[in-house]
């Protein structure tokens, strides 16, 4: 009576290979957003990771032991605006790494202390010192305006590191 076999159609090949199109269509573009979607989780663990690292790095910094006296107030305002720098052009560094900074002229012991406190350990992070970043840690390590381009810390810090180099 009723024939209701689809494959007896004239044009059911066609319509098969259409479905079969469509479908794949189908499994590629959710296959595409899924994988969007992934590699985007990916990328926010990467930021996340990277700040944890970043944590990690500013926790190498020397902590400041509590105290009553001038000092260690004054070091405890300077290590709160250690956040202002941008570590990420100038490099992080770690206590363990540290050059002694007193070597560069115009750093004295209390003013190497100051560095320290907000990251600053290396004559490699101050040979790479923008006219930006010395106004910003001129302002944190509350030093005389101007000093740091006058006495030349950055030339001075580039040409330790060549000194060091050729030891």
């Amino acid at each position: 009576m009723f024939d209701l076999n689809p494959l007896n159609l004239p044009d059911a090949q066609w319509q098969q290979w259409i479905m079969m199109i469509v479908a794949g269509m189908l499994g590629f573009f959710i296959g595409y957003a899924s994988h969007k979607q992934y590699i985007a989780g990916l990328q926010g663990r990467l930021v996340s990771i990277k700040r944890d690292l970043d944590g990690y790095h500013r926790s190498k910094i020397p902590v400041i032991v509590q105290g009553d006296d001038e000092e260690t107030t004054v070091l405890n305002r300077i290590r709160s605006r250690s956040n202002e720098i941008n570590f990420s052009r100038i490099g992080m560094a770690s206590a363990a790494e540290a050059d002694d900074l007193k070597e560069i002229i115009g750093i004295g012991p209390f003013l190497e202390k100051k560095l320290n406190v907000i990251g600053i350990c290396t004559f490699r992070q101050i040979a790479r010192f923008t006219k930006e970043d010395i106004d910003t840690i001129n302002d944190i390590i509350e030093f005389f305006p101007g000093r740091i381009q006058r006495d030349d810390w950055v030339r001075q810090a580039a040409d330790l590191i060549k000194e060091k180099k050729s030891e």
